[in-house]
């Protein structure tokens, strides 16, 4: 969420199961607007919170040129300084979805994880990896899964590049209410005729990204209309403390996480 909209977006955040109190907009508002000056970007925006026993993180992005490839991740536990998080490493991301205990608020612990799946004499069953990195992967594999935007939102360039549409105005009431709407913040995974073999109204400019309507199993998506059907709401059941919503036919939208960052591995068996 921009962070200049939080007042704005706040009701609609907390309607969904979220906190974002008056004191913590204040903060980040102050913190991430000196973040944004200081390293020169285009927009700075609050992606969400993750609990930890002692210290919660707050996480921020700066994005710069193109709004999927050029992001830049940030957090904090006292919102005086921002730490940029490390790229994560694929090894860390296995590691940080069969990792139960919780967070513990400090980057530089050492983490011992230990990995049943291998044998007990086999030498990658015990690995340590930092919290920090673990921060990184678990965000990371968030972004992949569950961060989402409406169709639209986001445009593709003759160049390539990927920005924010200034001339989004928003999905109306009819297309808020398919899954098809709503599409993957990451690169594509499927192919690229997906969307055109199944949209009749195809633009690649806006259609070049998954959209969560092909996500396996079905239902692994919450949709809801509030509001008299003016507001859409979007959870995620493999991410409990994922949030999205747009308010139909304005540009308003926002993503929001505040969970304690562990994903729901029982989802397929639960639908």
């Amino acid at each position: 969420m921009n962070i200049h909209k939080l007042w704005e977006y706040k009701e609609y955040v907390n309607v969904n199961g979220a906190t974002l109190n008056s004191e913590i907009i204040s903060l980040l508002q102050n913190s991430l607007t000196v973040l944004q000056v200081e390293n020169h970007f285009t927009i700075v925006q609050y992606w969400g919170q993750i609990y930890a026993t002692d210290l919660d993180y707050y996480i921020a992005v700066g994005l710069t040129n193109d709004a999927l490839t050029g992001k830049k991740y940030f957090y904090t536990t006292d919102f005086q300084f921002w730490s940029l998080l490390p790229r994560p490493k694929k090894k860390y991301k296995e590691l940080s979805l069969i990792t139960t205990f919780p967070f513990r608020g400090d980057p530089s612990l050492k983490i011992k994880v230990l990995d049943e799946s291998f044998e007990e004499n086999h030498p990658d069953r015990c690995r340590f990896m930092k919290e920090e990195n673990r921060l990184a992967a678990t965000i990371s594999n968030i972004c992949e899964e569950v961060e989402i935007c409406a169709r639209g939102q986001l445009i593709k360039r003759p160049d390539g590049s990927i920005t924010i549409n200034p001339n989004f105005y928003g999905l109306t009431a009819t297309e808020a209410k398919e899954l098809k709407s709503y599409l993957h913040m990451r690169p594509a995974q499927h192919r690229w005729n997906t969307n055109l073999l199944t949209r009749p109204d195809y633009n690649y400019s806006m259609d070049f990204l998954d959209s969560i309507d092909q996500d396996i199993p079905k239902g692994c998506w919450n949709l809801s209309l509030e509001k008299t059907g003016s507001v859409a709401y979007l959870k995620s059941l493999y991410w409990p403390g994922m949030s999205y919503f747009h308010k139909v036919k304005t540009s308003d939208a926002g993503f929001l996480y505040i969970g304690n960052g562990r994903k729901n591995l029982d989802v397929p068996f639960l639908i």
